[in-house]
């Protein structure tokens, strides 16, 4: 009997998400597991248009703070999505609580399927750095919402140089047209798995990406998502998860474990070299993005 009502509301949750999922005009082809987080998915403001078509298996959790589609099978996020103003950057600082996200844990224990969240532990001796997908520093508006950029769950394995070096230096540049300039963005980050970068983790079970990908699109404070066509600036990159000398970071350990190979370069604008279409990143992701308008 239990096990029969148990059944009975989790049909009732996948297809009140499957409701949702059509409210944004479109059916996304993941197979979506559950709907986890605080924040209605419909009307969550990280997200610009709908979440990103895939047919990879994904657990959405929705939060103030962000959208994220978490992997079971790769104890990683499929994405990540969040908006930025400059309203959420603030004086908070950067907690650096990193933990695990105890929703998705109890989520995962009462739905066995060989599958655990990550522990902050599990990085530890791989010389990968704990790679935000949306950074701490576009969280800092309170302590609690930039504690909830440290969850396990927007963590990946990324390289020293990425993390540290090219992927902070779009960040950089990301805050800046929101505080200097005026602007707001949308943005959805996430890993790709093109090549076998191998396994970190006490079991080897925790896949290290070969790239990171990024879309920044880029609003007036005054515009809307509604405003988002073919015209509106985007900023599409992928960027390669390697060692400073663009070598596999497994194929040598001692490089990827000197940090001090990651003080330069000083050129803020290397990250542009990464620049590439939407269309790549969608090609490579395997993901659906973005249907953009043509103006009238």
């Amino acid at each position: 009997m239990k096990s029969s009502a148990k059944s009975s509301r989790s049909r009732i949750i996948f297809s009140l998400l499957i409701i949702q999922l059509l409210t944004f005009g479109q059916i996304a082809f993941a197979k979506v597991e559950i709907l986890l987080g605080t924040t209605p998915l419909v009307g969550n403001p990280n997200l610009a248009l709908s979440p990103p078509e895939n047919s990879k298996e994904e657990i959405l959790i929705s939060r103030p703070q962000y959208v994220l589609s978490y992997n079971k099978n790769r104890r990683s996020p499929n994405w990540v999505a969040w908006k930025l103003e400059a309203n959420q950057i603030g004086s908070s600082g950067r907690s650096n609580t990193f933990a695990i996200d105890d929703e998705l844990e109890n989520y995962l224990l009462k739905n066995p399927a060989n599958s655990q969240v990550v522990t902050p532990d599990e990085y530890k001796g791989s010389c990968f750095d704990r790679g935000h997908q949306i950074p701490s520093a576009d969280r800092t508006d309170s302590i609690d919402n930039n504690i909830m950029t440290f969850m396990m769950s927007n963590m990946i394995p990324q390289t020293p140089f990425l993390n540290r070096v090219i992927w902070e230096h779009l960040e950089q540049y990301t805050r800046n047209l929101v505080q200097k300039q005026g602007k707001k963005a949308y943005i959805i980050a996430g890993p790709i798995y093109d090549q076998d970068y191998g396994f970190i983790g006490p079991n080897k079970d925790i896949p290290v990406p070969s790239k990171d990908f990024k879309i920044v699109i880029v609003l007036d404070q005054n515009q809307t998502p509604d405003d988002i066509d073919a015209n509106t600036p985007i900023i599409s990159v992928v960027m390669p998860n390697t060692l400073q000398d663009g070598s596999k970071p497994l194929n040598d350990i001692n490089q990827l474990c000197n940090k001090a190979l990651t003080s330069g370069p000083a050129d803020k604008a290397d990250w542009m070299k990464y620049k590439t279409t939407l269309a790549e990143v969608e090609r490579l992701s395997g993901f659906k993005i973005l249907t953009l308008k043509n103006k009238l």
